[in-house]
């Protein structure tokens, strides 16, 4: 291709088990000039924020903004040339689904951008995401589902980090993404998927705006360390989000 699109792919990490996937499913994309910016070992308002800063910076040699968590892996080696494509007309965003290991259910976790977008300063740590602006059209549901799924997501988690997925999910009030957690636990019980329920289970409104950073995330993690411990937390759990069969 003559003058493949440019894509700026921006990726945060903080020690996801995927990260070295994630980096090399970029690595391999075919039909497109990709960028890959990778923000590390911030916490997740100040980790959005220099992402955001740093597309800016680079918008103007661009064509697309991608932005890939370091937990998420591209599944084929044209992604992010079939979501440059998306981008014509009045189109200024898409989000598409990933396919979500915790609750084996797809999840519109892959996001990407115009460069007529803006992005405000994240002020709320638990919410740090929700900053762009100026959108015309953004495509999702039946528009991207030809897509889907276009990657996986925490396909191999360690324990802290499948702890720091229910945790957060739980403090958001995702109650239906912990059920689905939980009825995925039920199914096909995993290490992976006990331990986001436990984060889930020891989520308090004390801890909002708690990141992988926090003594307060971390504190509660080793809390569970013990299995047996972790095991008794998770099934009183089950039963008071009323999962259990």
């Amino acid at each position: 291709m003559e003058n493949p699109p440019r894509i700026f792919v921006g990726t945060m990490t903080c020690g996801e088990a995927e990260f070295g996937a994630c980096c090399d499913a970029v690595r391999n994309q075919t039909g497109v000039r990709a960028t890959h910016h990778i923000i590390r070992d911030l916490p997740e308002l100040e980790a959005h924020n220099a992402l955001w800063a740093a597309w800016d910076a680079a918008k103007n040699d661009h064509d697309v903004f991608v932005k890939i968590d370091g937990d998420t892996i591209l599944n084929r080696p044209t992604a992010l040339a079939e979501i440059a494509v998306l981008f014509t007309g009045d189109v200024t965003g898409a989000q598409i689904p990933l396919l979500d290991y915790f609750t084996n259910d797809l999840i519109n976790g892959l996001n990407a951008f115009a460069p007529c977008v803006e992005f405000r300063a994240a002020r709320r740590r638990l919410f740090a995401d929700h900053a762009d602006y100026g959108h015309k059209m953004v495509l999702k549901g039946d528009a991207v589902k030809h897509l889907a799924p276009i990657g996986w997501h925490c396909q191999n988690p360690h324990p802290l980090q499948a702890f720091h997925y229910g945790f957060h999910r739980a403090l958001k009030g995702q109650v239906e993404t912990v059920r689905k957690i939980a009825r995925a636990h039920m199914a096909n019980p995993t290490a992976a998927r006990e331990w986001a329920l436990a984060g889930a289970a020891s989520a308090r409104w004390w801890h909002f705006g708690s990141d992988y950073k926090s003594r307060a995330l971390n504190a509660a993690y080793s809390k569970l360390s013990n299995d047996n411990i972790r095991h008794v937390r998770v099934d009183g759990y089950l039963k008071t989000i009323g999962a259990t069969t």
